[in-house]
């Protein structure tokens, strides 16, 4: 990381790291994810949860070599060794596609509350030190007003988390002091989570496509559904050990190649 991207991480919470994936990336990625979807997903217009106009399933890391290789990709692992530590790992990963119209997931976040030691943010000797934090690749453009992602810049460092009114929370109000930052297809965003952030109604004519992966310190895990490095088609030795589960003893290191 840059002395000014470490300044803008610290400050803000997130991270917009341009043209991580190249258009050709971007491509195949909206391919392979068409394709899955057509042949191993019933596409009722909703998620789960319910929330019409969404797509959201887990695991997108293992669709194809294509969504594998985004777990180490070599332009975002300086950031997560840095962040998280040598010895990070994925903990889950999900895609998030909203249709024009489509409903937002509420503000959430903040550092402390009893999930503590996943939303974290502390700055001690040096080192800036997180919990649970996100990559999001964007297959998708998102402009100024068409929704999205969302966030409250600072409130990974705030006191006050729990003030913020249900309004602001539920997208009701925007106040001035929440963003929704502009990317192009291909960026990457990053994000801890003790940062405030949400998913605004989407308002583009197009559909928005993210891919997920959630990465946190090798000792600690918010899913409690591990990987199975088996699971994927010939994973090198580094995703090896980026797949593996948590634990407390000493982790092989992930290194960035030269």
């Amino acid at each position: 990381m840059t002395p000014e991207e470490r300044f803008m991480f610290d400050l803000d919470g997130y991270l917009i790291i341009k043209n991580v994936l190249t258009p050709q990336e971007v491509k195949r990625l909206n391919e392979v994810a068409d394709a899955t979807f057509i042949r191993d997903y019933d596409d009722p217009g909703e998620d789960s949860k319910g929330r019409k106009g969404r797509r959201q399933v887990g695991r997108v890391s293992a669709w194809s070599p294509e969504t594998q290789a985004l777990i180490d990709h070599p332009r975002i692992l300086p950031y997560l060794i840095e962040l998280l530590g040598p010895g990070f790992r994925l903990d889950h990963d999900y895609c998030i596609f909203m249709r024009p119209g489509a409903a937002c997931g509420r503000l959430h976040g903040s550092p402390g509350g009893h999930r503590g030691s996943q939303r974290k943010y502390l700055y001690l000797e040096g080192e800036m030190l997180n919990g649970l934090s996100v990559v999001t690749f964007f297959l998708a453009d998102a402009k100024a007003g068409d929704g999205g992602f969302a966030c409250i810049p600072g409130s990974h460092k705030t006191n006050f988390g729990q003030n913020v009114p249900l309004e602001v929370r539920d997208f009701e109000r925007v106040p001035d002091y929440m963003v929704q930052p502009e990317v192009e297809a291909g960026d990457a965003l990053i994000f801890t989570e003790a940062l405030m952030h949400g998913t605004m109604p989407w308002r583009a004519g197009h559909e928005r496509r993210a891919f997920l992966y959630k990465y946190a310190p090798g000792n600690l895990a918010y899913s409690n559904k591990f990987y199975n490095a088996d699971d994927y088609t010939n994973p090198s030795d580094q995703q090896r050990r980026i797949l593996t589960p948590p634990s407390a003893g000493r982790r092989p290191p992930v290194v960035q190649e030269v």
